[in-house]
């Protein structure tokens, strides 16, 4: 049975940027309640809804609007994983931590926004830039592996961001902290960035070895980008780093996982 959304939910939504009305529109064939909550899903999603952006996702799996199904590793194991917290309000480690973001904010240039900018789009091809080990387009069994790797992904990061709610700088700081750009709408900690990005880069390592310090670098670089665009803290980032190891380790466990990545060595370029 399908709940309610909460306000923070619908907000999320309609904070997304890409247009899913045929989806909400398809599911409201569904029981009464259920037309309910995608009466109002759509009201929001009308003006400006997604169903590209982690937060849509999340909301429509939580209204049961797309699949509840988990592909390699299940996300609630997250809510309690033994994981170091982030520091404590006005504690050493926080005071480091606003005081980089500033740092950053004074000597970053126009062009250090303008790249950052950019690296905050994640996708499969600017992560894997112009020498990409697989064949141009990207394939179609690549990109579908990697929306069920990501939809397991998000999750568990929101499982992870949600057990301490760490406001943003911007959030936490708003008088200091003036983000360059663009304001995420999920918690600080750990990064959602650093953890995908290093997530990604040790998935493409198991299938493509040799390149795992270049793949390994690339997601150091964008996890960086969110501390000097001001949208994170140098504690998120490593804590996502951490984190991404952390999945990376519980998701070679799962056999689907690993028959999979088989089938995306396949894919190389020959």
């Amino acid at each position: 049975m399908a709940t309610l959304l909460t306000n923070s939910e619908l907000a999320f939504a309609a904070a997304a940027t890409e247009n899913c009305r045929d989806l909400i529109l398809y599911n409201l064939g569904m029981n009464f309640r259920k037309k309910l909550l995608a009466l109002a899903f759509v009201a929001v999603a009308l003006g400006g809804g997604a169903c590209s952006s982690p937060a849509a996702r999340i909301t429509l799996k939580k209204a049961h609007l797309t699949s509840q199904q988990t592909y390699y590793v299940p996300a609630e194991q997250f809510k309690t994983l033994n994981f170091a917290p982030p520091p404590a309000p006005a504690s050493e480690a926080q005071k480091a931590d606003i005081a980089a973001i500033i740092d950053w904010q004074n000597k970053r240039t126009a062009a250090d926004c303008d790249k950052a900018n950019l690296t905050a789009v994640f996708t499969i091809e600017s992560f894997l830039g112009p020498d990409s080990p697989f064949p141009r387009p990207v394939p179609d069994e690549l990109k579908k592996f990697l929306d069920r790797l990501s939809s397991d992904l998000e999750d568990a990061v929101t499982n992870m961001k949600d057990r301490w709610q760490r406001p943003r700088p911007y959030k936490a700081y708003p008088d200091q902290a003036r983000p360059c750009i663009k304001k995420s709408w999920g918690h600080s900690y750990p990064s959602g960035h650093a953890s995908f990005s290093r997530v990604f880069a040790n998935v493409l390592a198991d299938i493509v070895p040799e390149r795992k310090a270049e793949f390994f670098a690339k997601a150091d670089e964008i996890a960086r980008d969110r501390v000097i665009g001001g949208v994170h803290y140098p504690t998120d980032i490593a804590a996502g780093r951490a984190f991404g190891d952390l999945y990376h380790a519980e998701l070679v466990k799962s056999e689907a996982y690993r028959k999979d990545i088989e089938k995306m060595k396949a894919l190389l370029v020959k």
